[in-house]
């Protein structure tokens, strides 16, 4: 299932969508921009641009495709708009409806309540040849939006274990089973291999869509604090000789690092006046992004499947490390 969701992941292409253009400030009369799209396949033929705000639409004047990704188009603005801020709306043969709001500025612009400039605009339905399996196109996001299906499944993993690990270690306290504290410890073994996992597509995600490796998101930081602290689990087993007291204190820290772990990536980055990451703070979720279906059916699988991996490679670890006590514990 892995390799299927990971080539789909890397195979599947993005639909069409308006990246920017090179001239934001319009003035009343003749103005001309380059719009620059990805995956637009403007040559494939470009029925309208307008812009629009509300009821009323500007359509564009003139209309020249200069490659499948830029278009050249001439708008001559009136003096009276419902608003100085318009939205660019592109409707081709390929991509269907595009739009980009608020992406002009009209200065001079006297605001009055006027309707339609002309009569280019007409109700066009959103018919698209674009491909039934396609990955949202979105702004800022682009082809990394791939990589939500690899960096998302790593922490639902690690979040998986980590729980094994809490679920564990109350076990343990209640039993005194050295079973549990050894499914407890092998849990967190794995999941920090999954929250490095975590951190490093994170990383390389940022350094594609923010421009820097590393950025003072509470988020960011928070999963970080958090990977620490489940280190110096190992660091505190390793200080501690006697087993039943190295069982017991471990069961109770790691019960404190998942609480903790709860803390640091979902409350205080909730708290936060500000977060890069979506789904905090006031930033939409991936849901008001509009994730399609079509995205959110391969993140699921993945997420699945990077999940029952790490459990097997949990089992593993936990079945290996029952056998070395035997071993030695006769």
């Amino acid at each position: 299932m892995l390799l299927v969701t990971s080539y789909l992941s890397l195979r599947t292409p993005l639909s069409p969508n308006i990246l920017g253009i090179d001239n934001n400030q319009f003035e009343i009369g003749e103005n001309e921009l380059t719009i620059t799209g990805y995956s637009t396949r403007f040559d494939a033929g470009v029925n309208q641009v307008w812009l629009q705000a509300e009821e009323y639409a500007l359509c564009a004047s003139s209309i020249e495709v200069i490659d499948s990704d830029h278009l050249k188009v001439g708008f001559d603005v009136k003096r009276n708009l419902p608003d100085k801020r318009l939205d660019l709306v592109i409707h081709s043969s390929y991509g269907g409806l595009m739009l980009s709001p608020q992406k002009v500025w009209v200065s001079d612009a006297v605001i009055k309540d006027v309707k339609r400039e002309n009569d280019c605009y007409t109700e066009i339905e959103d018919v698209t040849a674009i491909p039934v399996f396609a990955f949202p196109n979105k702004n800022i996001l682009n082809e990394t939006i791939r990589n939500l299906n690899f960096h998302v499944p790593m922490w639902f993993s690690m979040i998986f274990l980590m729980l094994l690990s809490f679920a564990a270690s109350i076990a343990y306290l209640r039993t005194s089973d050295e079973r549990f504290d050894i499914a407890a410890s092998s849990a967190i073994h794995v999941g920090l291999l999954f929250a490095f996992c975590g951190l490093a597509t994170g990383a390389t995600w940022a350094r594609f869509t923010w421009g820097t490796w590393w950025t003072s998101d509470p988020q960011l930081n928070g999963a970080a604090i958090s990977t620490l602290i489940y280190l110096a689990y190992f660091l505190l087993r390793r200080g501690i000789e006697d087993p039943d007291k190295k069982a017991r204190i471990a069961a109770v820290y790691a019960i404190f690092a998942f609480v903790m772990f709860y803390v640091f990536v979902k409350v205080i980055p909730g708290m936060a006046d500000f977060s890069l990451h979506p789904d905090t703070t006031d930033n939409p979720s991936f849901k008001d992004y509009d994730v399609e279906d079509r995205l959110k059916i391969v993140l699921r699988l993945s997420a699945a499947g990077w999940i029952a991996l790490s459990f097997w490679i949990f089992t593993l670890l936990y079945r290996t490390r029952r056998v070395e006590l035997k071993r030695f514990d006769p």
